[in-house]
Parts: C-alpha cells; sequence; structure tokens
C-alpha cells in the first residue's frame, strides 16, 4: 500500500499531502485522505496536477459527488459536472455566485444535510488577489468559554442567499431578492451543531440573516462578533494559489472565503462537492 506523506500546517488547521498524482485513487490512498481530512479539516496537495478525470475519480473515490445545479454554466468542466469558478459568467446569479465566496460562508446551508467536503483545483492561479482563507469552527467552539457555550446552545439562525445579496448590493432590487430566494429560500438551522463524531462547530457566516427570537440587528451584531471570533488567526489558514494545486476541505466543521479579484486577473477554479451524511442538528 502506497503511505501518503502528511505533514501539519498549523497546530489547529490544516495539512500538506505528498502523493503522485498517478497514485491519488490507488488502493488505500483515498482512505488516508479521508482520515486526515477527517484530522486536520483541510488538506493541501501542492502543485499536484490533476487532470479533470483524475479529480473526478478522486472525488468519486472519497464519496458520491454532488450534481450541479444553479452552477452549471455550459462550459465542458461543467458538462462533466465540475463547477467551474471565474468571474466571467453571463449569468447574474451565477456571477453573484462567485463574488458571494468573498465573504465568509460554510457551502450548503441552504440543505438539511450540507455538503461533507469540497475540493478545489487551480487551473488559473490570478495574478493578483483571490487567496482563499479557512477557518477552523471545531476549534473556534472547542475554544469558547462555557459560560458563552451555554449562552449559544439552543438559538436558531436563518440562512438564506439575500443575506450575501445584501452584503454585495448597496441597493438591492426586488427583481434580486426574488432571483436569490429561488435559489436559496430562507432556511433555519440550529447555531451550535454537535456532530456524530463527538466534535462541535458552529453554523454561521454570510448566509447567515437572523438570530430566531432576536430583532434583526440585535441578532446581526450577535452573529458578527461571533464570526470575528471565530476567524481569528489562531484558527485559520489562509491558501495562496499555484497552477496544479488541490485543497480539500471539510465543509461541517470549516467556513471560507476568497480574497477580492477581478476578472482580469485570470484566477479559475474547478471544485467539486461531496455530498454530505448528516443533518445539522
Amino acid at each position: 500500500m502506497i503511505n501518503v506523506k502528511i505533514e501539519p500546517i498549523t497546530s489547529r488547521i490544516g495539512a500538506y499531502v505528498k502523493v503522485a498524482a498517478e497514485d491519488i485513487v490507488k488502493d488505500g490512498v483515498p482512505d488516508q485522505i479521508m482520515g486526515a481530512l477527517n484530522k486536520y479539516n483541510v488538506l493541501v496537495f501542492p502543485q499536484i496536477h490533476l487532470s479533470d478525470d483524475q479529480f473526478l475519480a478522486l472525488t468519486d473515490a472519497l464519496g458520491d459527488m454532488q450534481e450541479a445545479g444553479a452552477t452549471i454554466d455550459g462550459s465542458a468542466a461543467s458538462d462533466k459536472g465540475i463547477y467551474r469558478i471565474a468571474l466571467d459568467k453571463d449569468d447574474k446569479t451565477q456571477l453573484d455566485y462567485v463574488k458571494g465566496n468573498d465573504y465568509w460562508h460554510m457551502d450548503g446551508t441552504s440543505y438539511t444535510v450540507p455538503g461533507k467536503a469540497t475540493l478545489m483545483k487551480c487551473e488559473s492561479p490570478p495574478s493578483e488577489g483571490g487567496d482563499t482563507e479557512f477557518a477552523n469552527l471545531f476549534a473556534a467552539y472547542d475554544a469558547l468559554p462555557d459560560d458563552r457555550k451555554r449562552q449559544l446552545q439552543g438559538l436558531r439562525v436563518v440562512h438564506c442567499l439575500a443575506a450575501v445579496g445584501r452584503r454585495m448590493y448597496k441597493n438591492p432590487t426586488e427583481e434580486d431578492f426574488a432571483r436569490w430566494h429561488r435559489v436559496f429560500p430562507p432556511k433555519e438551522h440550529p447555531l451550535v451543531w454537535h456532530q456524530k463524531d463527538g466534535r462541535t462547530s458552529l453554523v454561521i457566516g454570510s448566509t447567515a440573516n437572523d438570530v430566531v427570537g432576536m430583532d434583526h440587528s440585535e441578532g446581526m451584531a450577535f452573529l458578527d462578533k461571533l464570526l470575528d471570533w471565530s476567524t481569528g488567526d489562531q484558527f485559520t489558514y489562509r491558501h495562496h494559489w499555484h497552477k496544479g494545486d488541490v485543497v480539500i476541505f471539510n465543509n461541517p466543521g470549516l467556513l471560507h472565503r476568497s480574497q477580492p479579484y477581478t476578472e482580469a486577473a485570470g484566477r479559475l477554479m474547478h471544485r467539486t462537492t461531496l455530498k454530505g451524511t448528516e443533518a445539522i442538528a
């Protein structure tokens, strides 16, 4: 069996994974990758240069791939089920999806069962900006004082795409709200997610719109303070992309965001998502 080399990046988040592209789905390798993902939460494969077919094979070897929906854009990558992340989209909602990545978020808060993991492959690194940051929500929750944990327990939060849209648009129209609600209408989740493996994370980020039972402004101030804590330097890793890099992150315990960049920067990423196996509860 091939032994995959794994090197922690920080004490709380991330590990570098060293394995050859041609070995990525050989016997035992996907199991080692998944074990490392559950331990380190963000895995970086520096300049591994996977082809799309190898990228899809790795996705399939790790679990069931989430079918593309709103991200289908008619590209060759999209035809294979890959989400092509770039700012050259013609569709306004798809462009909002890409631009919305600039804000801290957890993928899949529109679902009861969010994706287990997200895989990202750098096709073309940005000439400027476009780094991706990750924040470990397991570590952030664990580091909270006990009285703060008790305060959070039992609270519920409403998530929706409109919450992200309001951050991007100074004066959104009724048409904007209508198309956002068509894609991701309001969805209520517990703020604290006690997961089956014994770990606990938080369900927060830019999609959070209201705390149930609180005035809107009071609830947003409450959530913003919690977000600031959870994205502190001690819980985060920032990845600077190079062509051929692959990064996999453990979505149910992570927030992520991209640093702003322009279309002229030429940033192009390919993304796949593993279906989730656990409901937010």
